[in-house]
């Protein structure tokens, strides 16, 4: 007797339980939190490390420029400190020039009469000066200022910008007439020119004639120059302050004929910040003294005429 035996089929499942299935899920789950957790995480730590290294470099560019202001100014301190020496060296040594050269020149005085005025004539003996220095030209004096000083002349207008009376190199330069005049023999326009210092050394108490405390003193007006040869007074008849850049029209020194030269009196008298009253019109000779004036590349001019 033949036996057959059936067998339950069970329908597939692919995993053997529920509870087994719940436990891949959630772990699945946790895994794909992971991963999303991680990619966001490397995503905040690339932008921040983005945003770290442009910062740096905004520090980096901030701190140069910030360096980069400090070293130029330290510099401009270094250098302004330099030059204040300078100045105060090239002050000293000029003082002890004129000191020398005082002790080294024979000055008499005569009392004239000018004007109705009782006026002191200065003689100045340059012979020991000459041998000093053969650029010795003539002595200026400029009563109501500091200007009492030797005035030499070479063959341009720039040696003694920058050169002392004994030829030394020094920024206070010295007191000195155009190459082009005659500064000997008295020209027609005899130029002097002369740096405005700070201490008021050189021409740096010139300013001092176009205030009234100064032209108000009518002795002031009064000039003294001494050539080698021979002294004269000449008398303030015009200043003004004019831009560099016309000066050259009022520092003339050689003219056609003499109505030419009358012509160029005129003009500087007209242009005058004060009316002196002084005539001109027998104008014989002049004397201009001329240094920088003010912030602005201004002159002043003050010009005087041939009087005794």
């Amino acid at each position: 007797m033949s036996m057959v035996i059936k067998m339950s089929r069970t329908k597939g499942k692919r995993f053997a339980d529920k509870k087994t299935a719940k436990e891949l899920k959630k772990q699945r789950k946790e895994k794909e939190n992971n991963i999303t957790a991680y990619t966001s995480q490397s995503s905040n730590t690339y932008e921040t490390s983005i945003n770290s290294e442009s910062k740096s470099k905004k520090e980096k560019k901030h701190h140069f420029f910030f360096n980069f202001i400090i070293i130029l100014c330290v510099a401009a301190i270094i250098f302004s400190s330099y030059n204040i020496v300078l100045w105060f060296i090239d002050n000293y040594k000029s003082k002890k020039m004129i000191d020398d050269i005082y002790n080294n020149v024979n000055i008499t005085e005569e009392t004239i009469s000018l004007d109705d005025l009782q006026l002191t004539k200065r003689h100045y003996d340059l012979k020991k000066l000459l041998a000093q220095n053969t650029d010795t030209v003539g002595w200026i004096y400029v009563k109501g200022t500091n200007i009492d000083y030797p005035v030499v002349q070479t063959t341009d207008n720039d040696y003694y910008l920058n050169h002392s009376f004994d030829r030394s190199s020094n920024s206070a330069g010295w007191i000195f007439a155009d190459y082009r005049c005659d500064a000997t023999n008295n020209c027609l326009n005899t130029v002097m020119y002369g740096h405005n210092r700070k201490d008021a050394s050189m021409f740096g108490s010139l300013q001092r004639v176009l205030g009234e405390e100064w032209y108000s003193n009518e002795e002031n007006l009064y000039i003294n120059y001494s050539t080698l040869n021979e002294t004269h007074i000449y008398r303030v008849f015009s200043t003004f302050v004019c831009n560099d850049a016309d000066v050259e029209a009022y520092t003339q020194t050689h003219f056609s004929n003499k109505e030419d030269f009358l012509k160029y009196v005129q003009t500087l008298k007209k242009h005058s910040s004060h009316d002196f009253g002084t005539d001109t019109s027998q104008a014989q000779q002049i004397i201009t003294l001329y240094t920088c004036y003010g912030l602005n590349n201004q002159r002043l001019l003050v010009c005087a005429v041939l009087v005794k």
